[in-house]
């Protein structure tokens, strides 16, 4: 973002009221990373801005570089995914990708796998699929890409391929004899379900068929890895997936 005048394509994590008429927009852009933006005039009935600045949106936007915040000065709507607005039990799913991706893209680098990763789990949880498969499989993408992906095909103690569990403070599988106090139990078949899930393109992710226990077993993993190496917060997400 290095000219006065700039052009992105991006994709609208959250907004957020600013003043008496203006929005606050966080983006992830294909080109500069992750920033907020101020779309003036945008909460007014005949503002050119409002339809593009929308949570679930993808669009081509341009920037004048202001002093505080870049100011939104155009914009294209080139995708809306509007199946989370009109389903309320798909919502929290595409708000959980968006928060994720909100809470752990720090700032203004590059990031066009990230971007391309919530793009597709966007496209993907519009589809018939397993909608918490997805997000399993965009949790050990995202932390992959971060560079904070687990462990999953040696015990980090002594390197053995014999394992049977999951130690989130050595984000790595583990055998037993090498297990520590916060071992986690795997199925063999959980273990082998997460890598294929970290090596599988998402789109093709609706294609696993997983059993219950696996999705439970992945679950508790990838949760109490991302507590212990990425602290998240509270998401508003999770507490609505929850409900």
């Amino acid at each position: 973002m290095a000219g006065r005048i700039f052009k992105d394509e991006g994709l609208v994590l959250r907004t957020r009221i600013l003043g008496e008429a203006d929005r606050l927009v966080t983006l992830l852009t294909c080109g500069g990373g992750k920033f907020e933006a101020v779309a003036r005039g945008a909460r007014k009935m005949k503002s050119k801005l409002a339809a593009g600045i929308d949570l679930f949106t993808r669009g081509e936007y341009t920037f004048h570089r202001g002093k505080t915040w870049p100011i939104v000065t155009g914009q294209f709507p080139l995708e809306r995914f509007l199946w989370f607005r009109e389903d309320p039990e798909l919502y929290p799913y595409g708000l959980y990708l968006a928060e994720l991706t909100d809470r752990l893209v720090a700032g203004e680098e590059p990031s066009p796998e990230l971007y391309r990763l919530l793009l597709e789990g966007w496209r993907l949880l519009g589809k018939n699929c397993d909608r918490v498969l997805v997000l399993r499989a965009f949790e050990l993408k995202f932390a992959h890409y971060l560079g904070y992906s687990p462990g999953l095909h040696y015990c980090a103690g002594c390197g053995s391929s014999d394992t049977g569990g999951f130690s989130p403070r050595e984000g790595s599988l583990l055998c037993l004899e090498c297990r520590p106090a916060d071992y986690i139990n795997l199925d063999s078949g959980t273990i082998a379900l997460a890598r294929r899930l970290l090596e599988t393109p998402l789109q093709q992710v609706a294609m696993i068929r997983p059993s219950g226990r696996q999705k439970e077993e992945l679950a508790r993993m990838n949760n109490s890895f991302f507590a212990y190496h990425l602290d998240l917060g509270e998401l508003k997400s999770k507490r609505l997936l929850k409900e």
